[in-house]
C-alpha cells in the first residue's frame, strides 16, 4: 500500500467513522478478528494434519511405519514453524532501571496517576536516553498478548521540563491505559501494535518459518494499519483529555508546546552542532547531556520562539503519525472549557523552563538524577563511539578535498562537475550557507543540472524559502530520478504551510513516478534470453 493509498484510504474511514460509529467499530472488529483466524487456521491445519497421521499410524491405515513417522515430523515441525514464525521478540531502549525507594517522588506520582485515571499497573520504569515519554506495553505470548507495561521516561526531556510540566506529560501517556479508554479501544490498539511491530521485525530479520506469514503481513499489517487509524488517532485525543482533567486544560497546552519547542532546539540547533564536532574530534563528547542542558539554559529570542510556534501552528495533522497536529491538540483542549477565560493562553506562552528554575529530573529523580545522568552518557559514548570514529576520518578526507578545490578555484575555476563535488562538500564540513553560493555558480554554468537544482531547492525550503519550488520544479523536468526525491520536499514543506491541495498533487505525482519505476522493473524481469528489445 503506497503512502497516497494509505492516506486516501484513512480519509474515507475518518468520514465513515464519524457518520456511522457503531458500524465502524464493528468493521475494526472483524479485521481483527481475521488476522487472528489466519494465524489460527495455520497453526489449525498442521495440528490437524499430525492428529489424522498419529490416528493411521495407531488403527494401521497407513502404508508403512516410516511414512506415517514422516507425515507426522513433517506436520509437527509446520505446527511448530507457524509459532515461531508469529513469535514475537521486542526489545526495550538502552536505558537505566529506577525503582521505588531511589526515587519516591517519581513513583507517588506514577501512583497518583495511576489511581486516579484508574490506569493498569507499571512493571518498569526504564530512563531512557531520549526525549521522550511513553508506555510500552510488551507482549510475552506474542500477538496471543499478556502484556509487561515498562513505563519509559526520557532524560533530556526531564531535563527540558518542569515538575509541572512533565507531569502533564506523564498524565497524558496514562491516559492511554486509563478506564476512559474502552477495553475494546485498548486491545484493538495493542493489537494494532504487535502486528506493525511483528511485521517489522520479519522484514528486518527473516525467521526460520517466517515464509508462513510473511505474504499475508505483507497485506495485512499495513491494510489492518489504516484501518485503525481513526481509532488511535482518537485516543491520543481521549489521552489529552484524562491529562486535562488533573492538570488543567492551560498546563496541557504548555506541555504540549514546551515539548515541541525543545524538540525544535535540539534538531536545529543541538544535534547539528554536536554532529559538526565530529570534524574536529575523533571520539565522542564525554557529556552529551552536559552539553544539552547548556543549550537548555540559553532561552531562545522572543523572535525565534515565535517564528517556531507559528511554524508548529501552521503545520496541519497529517497521516505519516497518528498524533495529531499541535494546532488541533490545543483546539481539542479548548473545547473542555465552559469558561472561555479558563482556557486562554497566557500571554507567556509557551512558558519555558527559566534556567534557575528547578527540573523535572532534579525534582522526580533526586539525587538519583546525578548517577543516572553519568550511566546515560557513558551508554551514547559507547553506543556512538565506532560511528563517531569513522565519521571523523571521512571528515578528514573531505577537508583535505575541500582546499584542494578551493586552491583550483583560485588559480584556473573548476568544472561543473568539481562545483557539484565542492558544493556537496562544503556542506557535509560546513552548512548550507556555505553550499548555497556554490550550486548556484554550478547552476550559471549549467541551467540544466538536475541535482544542483534539487540540492538549491532543498536548502532554499529549510530556510522556508518557496522559491525553492520552482528549483524543484527544474529538477523533475530534467530528470525523472529526482521526481521522488523532489516531490517529498515539496510535500513536506507545503503540509507545513498548510497546503494540503497542493501537497496531494506532488503526493499523486510521485506515487505515479513510483508506478512507474515498478512496471519497468517487472518488465525487466520478464524479460527472457533472445527476446527483442
Amino acid at each position: 500500500m503506497s503512502d497516497t493509498q494509505f492516506e486516501q484510504l484513512v480519509r474515507r474511514l475518518e468520514s465513515y467513522a464519524r457518520q456511522h460509529p457503531t458500524r465502524y467499530k464493528l468493521n475494526v472488529a472483524l479485521a481483527a478478528a481475521l488476522g487472528y483466524a489466519y494465524l489460527l487456521a495455520i497453526l489449525g491445519v498442521a495440528l490437524v494434519g499430525s492428529a489424522w497421521l498419529l490416528s493411521a499410524l495407531n488403527d494401521g491405515s497407513a502404508d508403512g511405519l516410516s511414512s506415517i513417522a514422516l507425515r507426522l515430523g513433517l506436520g509437527l515441525l509446520a505446527a511448530i514453524m507457524a509459532a515461531y514464525a508469529f513469535r514475537l521478540r521486542l526489545s526495550l531502549p538502552a536505558g537505566f532501571e529506577v525503582h521505588r525507594d531511589e526515587a519516591p517522588r517519581l513513583f507517588l506520582l506514577i501512583d497518583k496517576l495511576t489511581n486516579a485515571l484508574g490506569t493498569r499497573p507499571v512493571h518498569q520504569v526504564l530512563i531512557v536516553n531520549e526525549l521522550t515519554a511513553a508506555i510500552a506495553q510488551t507482549p510475552r505470548l506474542g500477538i496471543f498478548g499478556w502484556y509487561r507495561n515498562s513505563l519509559l521516561i526520557g532524560l533530556p526531556l526531564m531535563l527540558a521540563m518542569t515538575p509541572v510540566q512533565f507531569r502533564a506529560v506523564l498524565a497524558h501517556e496514562f491516559g492511554h491505559l486509563g478506564r476512559r479508554q474502552s477495553r475494546f479501544d485498548s486491545w484493538i490498539s495493542r493489537t494494532r501494535m504487535v502486528w506493525f511491530r511483528l511485521r517489522s521485525e520479519l522484514t528486518a530479520r527473516p525467521r526460520w518459518g517466517s515464509f508462513l506469514v510473511t505474504k499475508f503481513l505483507g497485506w495485512y499489517a499495513p491494510f489492518f494499519n489504516a484501518y485503525t487509524f481513526v481509532l488511535a488517532r482518537g485516543q491520543e485525543y481521549e489521552a489529552d483529555r484524562q491529562a486535562a482533567r488533573l492538570v488543567g486544560s492551560i498546563c496541557m497546552k504548555d506541555a504540549l508546546a514546551v515539548r515541541y519547542i525543545v524538540e525544535r532546539m535540539m534538531n536545529d540547533l543541538y544535534w547539528p552542532a554536536l554532529n559538526r564536532r565530529t570534524i574536529t574530534n575523533p571520539t565522542p563528547p564525554a557529556s552529551h547531556l552536559d552539553e544539552l542542558i547548556a543549550l537548555l539554559q540559553r532561552v531562545p529570542e522572543p523572535g525565534t520562539l515565535q517564528e517556531w510556534m507559528t511554524a508548529a501552528l501552521q503545520q496541519p495533522t497529517g497521516y505519516a503519525d497518528t498524533h495529531p497536529a499541535l494546532v488541533d491538540r490545543l483546539a481539542a483542549l479548548d473545547a473542555l472549557s465552559e469558561k472561555q477565560e479558563t482556557s486562554a493562553l497566557p500571554p507567556a506562552f509557551p512558558n519555558l523552563r527559566d534556567p534557575h528554575e528547578e527540573t523535572a529530573a532534579t525534582f522526580y529523580l533526586g539525587t538519583h538524577a546525578t548517577a543516572t545522568r553519568a550511566g546515560l552518557d557513558r551508554l551514547w559514548a559507547d553506543s556512538v563511539a565506532d560511528e563517531w570514529k569513522q565519521k571523523h576520518q571521512e571528515m578528514a578526507i573531505v577537508r583535505a578535498r575541500c582546499q584542494a578545490l578551493s586552491d583550483k578555484s583560485a588559480i584556473v575555476g573548476l568544472s561543473t562537475d568539481e562545483l557539484w563535488e565542492y558544493a556537496c562538500q562544503m556542506e557535509a564540513l560546513e552548512s548550507a550557507v556555505a553550499a548555497l553560493p556554490l550550486l548556484q555558480q554550478l547552476l550559471a554554468k549549467d541551467p540544466n543540472h538536475a541535482a544542483a537544482n534539487l540540492a538549491i531547492g532543498r536548502l532554499l525550503l529549510a530556510q522556508d524559502d518557496q522559491s525553492g519550488l520552482q528549483y524543484l520544479e527544474r529538477a523533475i523536468a530534467q530528470n525523472h530520478e529526482t521526481v521522488i526525491p523532489a516531490c517529498k520536499l515539496a510535500c513536506s514543506f507545503l503540509e507545513r504551510r498548510g497546503n494540503h491541495k497542493e501537497s496531494m498533487r506532488y503526493r499523486i505525482k510521485a506515487q505515479r513516478q513510483r508506478q512507474q519505476l515498478l512496471e519497468v522493473t517487472e518488465e525487466r524481469r520478464s524479460l527472457k534470453t533472445g527476446d527483442t528489445v
